[in-house]
């Protein structure tokens, strides 16, 4: 990338855990319980991550039904929304950042209370600076979490002249260059085929991305 990097965001779902099975879970839950037909699997893992007003929405679904199913699957999920375990290497990953000086965000289509949540359960809470997710409004997308995100690193004095997410998904993408920042994609999540071909870059491993964001001899600025 040519520019430095000041400041990392991070999405959540299929980028810091392995949340497919349960998200997919209670899709089927979900529509089953509205007796509605439900999609293969390969459909479902591409629901992984996007906000829910869009997944419906594109299984056809409108008005109040969207509405409902919206809500059906909220009240589902938040049973069940500590589950999904971290990929390998990811939390030592943002442990180092954090040590490493690094201003560090979530930037998640989650709603910001399941994702504070998920962070606490997972012992990483206090290795981010910022943990920013989406709130209930339909219009909440995807570039307006990270705007938040930034704003408030920013607004913590952290250097945000030059940000870059870390997301898995074509939603990270066009989220991160519709809020104006790099998008570095990562190899072990949910991306469908072509869903990093626009990403800046693209690290297939966890040690990659270290490398990337943690070049060798940086001095660790926080204890």
């Amino acid at each position: 990338m040519s520019l430095p990097i000041s400041a990392v965001l991070f999405d959540v779902d299929g980028t810091i855990v392995d949340s497919a099975p349960v998200v997919m879970s209670t899709f089927r839950e979900v529509l089953s319980d509205f007796g509605l037909p439900i999609p293969d699997d390969q459909r479902l893992r591409s629901y992984v991550g996007p906000p829910l007003w869009h997944s419906f929405g594109e299984l056809g679904y409108s008005g109040q039904l969207l509405s409902d199913l919206v809500r059906g699957y909220r009240e589902r999920y938040v049973r069940h929304h500590l589950d999904p375990e971290p990929f390998e290497g990811v939390p030592e990953l943002v442990w180092d950042l954090h040590r490493a000086g690094v201003p560090v965000a979530t930037a998640t289509s989650k709603q910001a209370p399941m994702a504070i949540a998920q962070m606490e359960h997972l012992g990483l809470s206090q290795a981010f600076d910022v943990i920013a997710g989406a709130t209930p409004d339909p219009s909440c997308s995807k570039a307006t979490v990270i705007h938040e995100a930034v704003a408030r690193l920013g607004a913590l004095g952290a250097d945000v002249s030059h940000p870059v997410i870390v997301g898995d998904s074509i939603w990270d993408v066009r989220g991160g260059h519709e809020a104006g920042i790099p998008v570095i994609g990562v190899g072990w999540g949910y991306a469908t085929q072509d869903g990093l071909d626009d990403a800046d870059l693209v690290c297939e491993t966890v040690e990659d991305l270290r490398a990337l964001l943690i070049p060798a001899g940086r001095a660790h600025a926080r204890a």
